[in-house]
């Protein structure tokens, strides 16, 4: 039945790979490139969280114009902008233009995402939506990871890698616009009130919230850090990567053991995990041992990008199953927010303080999830763990279709398929 699923969309599941791949790349490329032009620090932190305000953005009005015109359309704009706001970055150097272009590569990602999401989702069958979803995050962790790898192809101070992305956005576009599926419809999803969200889950609130500050800086800026340190552009894509690598190893079994406790106390030992890791690579940076700062880099990718899937699986576990799709754009907004913050912050103390901030920035956000678990342990009695809702895996560049599909799907399971649909989620 998968294998039936994925042979006709095999052009859809190819083109989310090349554009997460183009994604990758270009996020550590303009860091080194700001570095190259002398942007100061903060610069490049407002340059990095614009990419997160366009996000936003394209996930509040692409559903709308995906509803009035269709998917083929909507994708073919919105990947022809992003192509084209690369390609404006290595014509114009300049800070202010930067930020107006990552903000509208955010916007076009947004599109890109919930566009390729919604047609897969509408492909799949409750019975294969679990593994192909699983599947389908799995693949963009491995993108993710080789898009930083072609960083040596080109020198960052030529045009090479910003025509490079542009190409791949570009090869992306051919395939998906050859599917011959039927265009599937997507509804907006109810707005929500985010205090109430916050009210109803404040653990989970804090978490996705957190989880944006410090995937945004540490995906914004680590290029940054890299560069600054001495690293070459070969080091720089194995620093990057081995934190990609390390969140795709260990997002499968930190969640396989917070579906066998209390959640809680899950993302309590991983936020203090994360805190103790992010301070191996100003450790490695002393020493100056790169070996050191790759085993850093791993260990903080490892207990810090699975957060998001820990404070989201947690929040649906306070939800009522009608809620759970309005709830993923509160989740979302939450950790896009999250995710402007955190460069923009962090680069601020990195040129107040040193360079090292960055990290010691990263630990103490870690240290606030896990100070918030277990104030929560302590005032709230524990579920009982069969009430829980499967974890839910998810990538760093899934968008809020693909999260709220995931969310419903975990948690409307009868008993007659819960033990088919544990193995769907969980691959």
């Amino acid at each position: 039945m998968l294998k039936q699923t994925l042979v006709p969309i095999w052009s859809l599941l190819f083109g989310i790979a090349i554009l997460t791949m183009a994604s990758a790349l270009q996020s550590s490329l303009i860091g080194i490139r700001a570095s190259i032009e002398s942007f100061n620090t903060t610069a490049t932190g407002l340059i990095m969280s614009a990419y997160y305000l366009g996000f936003i953005a394209g996930s509040l009005l692409v559903p709308g114009w995906v509803k009035n015109v269709g998917h083929i359309r909507v994708f073919a704009a919105v990947a022809s902008l992003a192509s084209i706001t690369i390609l404006m970055q290595s014509v114009i150097v300049d800070p202010w233009f930067w930020m107006l272009m990552r903000m509208g590569t955010g916007l076009c990602y947004a599109g890109l995402f919930i566009v390729t999401e919604s047609w897969l989702n509408d492909i799949a069958t409750n019975k294969t939506r679990g593994r192909l979803f699983s599947i389908y995050i799995i693949e963009i962790w491995a993108s993710q990871t080789l898009g930083q790898f072609l960083l040596n192809t080109a020198s960052p101070g030529g045009f090479g890698l910003f025509i490079l992305t542009s190409v791949l956005i570009s090869l992306a576009l051919v395939p998906l616009l050859l599917v011959r599926t039927p265009s599937p419809t997507i509804s907006i999803p109810e707005k929500l009130n985010i205090m109430g969200l916050i009210k109803t889950a404040p653990l989970g609130a804090t978490g996705v919230s957190i989880a944006g500050i410090t995937s945004g800086a540490l995906l914004g800026l680590g290029a940054l850090y890299a560069k600054s340190i001495g690293m070459g552009i070969g080091e720089i894509s194995l620093f990057i990567g081995a934190s990609y690598i390390g969140g795709m190893i260990l997002q499968w079994p930190i969640g396989l053991l917070s579906d066998r406790q209390d959640r809680r106390v899950t993302i309590l030992w991983v936020g203090i995990v994360g805190a103790l890791t992010a301070m191996i690579v100003p450790l490695g940076a002393g020493m100056d041992n790169r070996i050191v700062m790759m085993i850093g880099m791993f260990t903080v990718g490892a207990f810090t990008f699975p957060m998001y899937s820990l404070a989201s699986s947690h929040m649906n576990d306070q939800l009522r199953p009608e809620q759970i799709l309005s709830a993923s754009s509160g989740m979302i907004l939450l950790n896009g927010l999250g995710g402007m913050m955190g460069p923009l912050v962090a680069a601020s103390l990195m040129d107040i303080f040193s360079i090292q901030a960055l990290f010691l920035f990263i630990a103490s956000m870690n240290l606030v999830v896990a100070l918030m678990a277990a104030y929560r342990i302590n005032v709230q009695p524990p579920m009982v763990i069969e009430d829980q809702g499967d974890q839910i895996q998810v990538a760093l560049a899934v968008s809020p279709v693909a999260t709220a599909e995931m969310l419903v799907e975990a948690d409307s399971s009868t008993p007659v398929e819960e033990e088919v649909h544990e193995v769907e989620i969980k691959l």
